[in-house]
């Protein structure tokens, strides 16, 4: 940190046209106050920046004085620069401190579990598990729409919305064939509740016809279709920050 000290006090540079180019990048980053340097940080005050000897005193009174907690070296680095200090080599250093800190080691969480084969996800590849819910009524809207179908990709989380004048199964239909088949191609399996629109024979026949799994959620608890959920409250979220106070918000 040296180099950077003194380019910025006396402006002197390496005589390397690219060491040179390289300390200007990096002391854009620095301020020097009352002799001593510091780092600006995105989302903190003035770092001070520290030698190597102070920073393993540091780094022993976070983690282990009065007040440390022995957390990873993650948390560790988080906790110094929350503290107002950096180096360059922190978060390398609070790792290995972590590594060799004796309490860690022998009282630390380990994972005792025998070894066993791998699991599948849920969904092994973008679009091929959809879920799939109902919002609403909710107040009239143009083209009399008081209804919101949400589709939800499993693996991407990418969202597909529609409003709806009716729930029906033909609506339910046109929905999965135009923002789902055509943009995505066809799914492996869609998700839905046990709503009549879901249930109708019709529609069942056109998933079945096109080699699409039709899965329901359990009738005691429609919330198992866990991602579909999660969507609506993203949803409804963002419609109450559009919204605000507007009628039905």
């Amino acid at each position: 940190m040296t180099h950077i000290t003194n380019y910025i006090i006396n402006d002197s540079e390496p005589a390397d046209p690219i060491e040179a180019k390289k300390i200007r990048t990096q002391a854009a980053r620095y301020s020097v106050v009352a002799g001593e340097l510091y780092r600006r940080g995105f989302s903190t005050p003035l770092l001070k920046c520290i030698d190597q000897q102070q920073a393993e005193y540091v780094i022993r009174e976070i983690h282990e004085g009065i007040y440390g907690s022995h957390s990873s070296g993650r948390t560790l680095a988080a906790k110094v620069l929350r503290a107002g200090y950096y180096w360059p080599t922190l978060k390398t250093d609070c790792a290995e401190y972590v590594k060799k800190c004796k309490q860690c080691q022998q009282h630390d969480n380990l994972i005792h579990a025998s070894a066993e084969q791998l699991h599948a996800v849920s969904a092994p590849w973008p679009f091929a598990l959809w879920g799939i819910d109902i919002l609403g009524p909710f107040p009239l809207a143009k083209g009399q729409c008081k209804f919101l179908v949400v589709a939800v990709d499993y693996f991407t989380k990418w969202i597909e919305a529609e409003p709806l004048a009716t729930i029906t199964a033909a609506n339910i239909q046109k929905f999965v064939w135009k923002n789902i088949i055509t943009r995505f191609g066809i799914p492996y399996a869609i998700i839905f509740d046990n709503g009549l629109q879901f249930t109708d024979k019709k529609f069942n026949f056109f998933l079945e016809n096109l080699g699409i799994r039709h899965r329901f959620t359990s009738v005691e608890h429609p919330q198992s279709n866990g991602q579909a959920e999660a969507a609506n409250k993203v949803v409804l979220t963002e419609l109450k920050k559009r919204l605000g106070t507007a009628k039905g918000a």
